[in-house]
């Protein structure tokens, strides 16, 4: 990609083992640019509508964007897109690290994997070249043991795997890139392991081609030099410190979402952990001048090494498991890794069986003889192996929280936090009422990273974080700009940084990498179409308005202590502003597209044929 060349995707087979090359030309670039964009394009057109997640016709996308692996800064980055099997929407969940560039210099831009091989297979990509290859040996091995046997294997290369949680199907199972890189939501690595395909191993040593290479590495100098003044504390505790900033503010998830204050939230903030001797050192993705990654040590009874562990994480194995010990977060965050399962649905799910114990749900019989309390460190790190290995309690948790709270009654399904089957991160939306519309209107369910409006409601506080009415069109202008950088791809955390989170200054990024000229206009149309397809791929298969409510709880209970103390979601205003939400993105007043928005975003035809 680059200097006006197609895309090099390759659709792979794995019945048959059969390749064939699929033509992406620039004015398909031009619509969907890349990464998320161009994977939701090939998703609506590849799947059959309808398709069993876990079934052989359900496309798994790996797909690059034409800013990934320039000369330019926060360029580390590549797209997954598939259905879910955990929520049945259209899942994109991406991943930074050291892999996507590989995949670049290897020769391809994109990968689409169907069928299921016929015993456990990896593919073995080494300058344009694609092999199907024997994973018998890898089959059963966890995260770290199969990275490290691919290494041996092919000196030089880089690899994305997945874990036993892949392999046993577990609906939030992560694809894991440099042992604690993941693609960690929806269950892209259970859609992986249902193929029964291990590993992707890629190892290049082509160009990039780039339409203005001096121009990308002009600006990652500016970019250096712009994250070394303006985001040192980011720098230097990583996402991390977002804790002592929820916590302080009274919206951090506390005890599964009962709550958004947390007595000890200090306990689990990046500075704890720098002072009380967990960090041991700083970690960057490929071409990072901000290196916010961080690798934390453990110690006593839950002794572990791993980079991390995010914000997310520390919210919710933190506060919303009702604990305040950073050494159990952290060995959480090392067995979610090694197993390949997503934090933040684990976390979730774990505090949703805790508070279903607490209130009768689930006996001693269904735990294995264990009480499930807030806060047991022991038994939190139980729990995430138990899933991890589908055991026990743990097999039903693997289901995710959704489908667990189908077992129970109309009570217990009140406090099942998700949104169209996804766990949601670590900002409680009573507290910061714009997450809640981010979350209710997020394609792939409860989301922080498709809007990132707790950035204006609580990071800037340009915007009253307790007040919901009027916040669509600041929703709506995070949720564009997000589509835009996870198309390119860059890293979200760079946009904001060193770009200002603005579309406006990644434009001439884009120019410069692919030689297709694009401005803010041209990306923000761009952005509406991606937002819009996503949509109509959901519909497509089902999903309606009803959808795209928040769990009861939210309505109906208030928060009882702290900086947000009274707050609650009115849930005739959050269905107002809702509607208001459906008339900005140009959707009828059941969220359904409008013809003339598909006429103005040249869609009709591929609706029409795809339907």
């Amino acid at each position: 990609m680059g200097g006006n060349d197609i895309l090099k995707v390759i659709k792979v087979n794995l019945s048959d083992g059969s390749t064939e090359e699929r033509t992406i030309d620039n004015k398909m670039m031009e619509d969907f640019i890349g990464g998320r964009g161009l994977g939701i394009r090939l998703l609506y057109e590849e799947n059959p509508p309808k398709v069993d997640p876990l079934g052989e016709e359900n496309r798994l996308i790996f797909i690059v964007g034409p800013y990934t692996a320039t000369s330019g800064s926060f360029t580390a980055f590549y797209n997954v897109t598939t259905k879910s099997p955990l929520t049945g929407t259209c899942s994109a969940a991406h991943s930074g690290g050291h892999f996507s560039p590989m995949l670049r210099k290897a020769g391809f831009d994109g990968l689409i994997i169907y069928g299921k091989a016929r015993s456990p297979s990896y593919l073995y990509i080494e300058d344009g070249k694609l092999e199907i290859r024997d994973a018998s040996d890898l089959w059963g091995k966890d995260v770290f043991e199969t990275t490290s046997a691919l290494k041996q294997k092919h000196p030089g290369s880089k690899s994305a795997v997945i874990g036993p949680s892949g392999e046993k199907l577990v609906r939030f199972a992560a694809i894991m890139n440099d042992n604690s890189r993941a693609a960690g939501r929806g269950g892209v690595g259970a859609v992986m392991g249902s193929k029964n395909l291990k590993a992707i191993t890629v190892k290049g040593t082509g160009e990039i081609a780039m339409a203005d290479q001096e121009f990308l590495k002009e600006s990652f100098k500016k970019a250096t030099q712009t994250v070394k003044e303006k985001a040192a504390a980011f720098a230097n505790y990583g996402t991390a410190m977002v804790a002592g900033i929820t916590g302080k503010g009274g919206c951090i998830p506390t005890r599964n979402f009962s709550t958004s204050w947390f007595d000890n939230y200090e306990m689990v903030t990046g500075d704890w952990m720098h002072k009380n001797g967990n960090f041991v050192r700083h970690a960057a993705c490929y071409r990072c001048p901000l290196h916010c990654a961080k690798i934390n040590k453990a110690f006593g009874d839950y002794e572990s090494e791993i980079e991390g562990p995010e914000y997310e994480t520390i919210a919710l194995f933190g506060p919303n498991c009702g604990n305040d010990d950073a050494n159990v977060i952290i060995k959480a965050n090392y067995l979610c890794n090694k197993y390949g399962i997503d934090t933040i649905s684990t976390a979730d799910s774990i505090a949703y069986a805790i508070e279903l114990f607490q209130k009768g749900y689930l006996t001693e019989k269904e735990t294995g003889g264990k009480q499930l309390n807030w806060g047991d460190g022991h038994m939190i790190v139980d729990l995430v192996e138990k899933i991890g290995r589908r055991e026990g309690l743990g097999d039903m948790l693997a289901e995710g929280v959704k489908r667990v709270s189908e077992r129970f009654d109309e009570k217990a399904r009140a406090f099942a936090i998700h949104v169209k089957g996804m766990e949601p991160p670590g900002y409680e939306p009573r507290s910061l009422t714009g997450m809640s519309l981010a979350y209710a209107t997020s394609p792939r369910g409860a989301c922080h990273l498709r809007g990132t409006i707790y950035v204006p409601e609580l990071f800037t506080g340009v915007i009253d974080r307790l007040k919901l009415r009027g916040k669509t069109p600041t929703v709506v202008e995070y949720q564009d700009a997000a589509t835009i950088f996870d198309s390119l791809i860059i890293c979200k955390f760079g946009a904001r940084n060193a770009f200002g989170n603005s579309v406006e200054q990644v434009a001439p990024l884009i120019t410069a990498a692919s030689g297709i000229r694009f401005n803010a206009e041209k990306l923000l149309k761009a952005s509406k179409r991606i937002w819009t397809l996503e949509r109509l791929y959901n519909l497509r298969e089902g999903l309606t308005k009803v959808d795209d409510m928040l769990p009861e709880r939210f309505y109906t209970e208030k928060i009882g202590e702290g900086p947000s103390k009274g707050q609650i979601l009115d849930k005739e205003e959050f269905i107002a502003e809702l509607e208001d939400y459906y008339t900005a993105r140009g959707w009828d007043k059941d969220g359904v597209p409008k013809p003339e928005l598909l006429d103005e975003l040249d869609l009709t035809e591929l609706v029409a044929s795809n339907g």
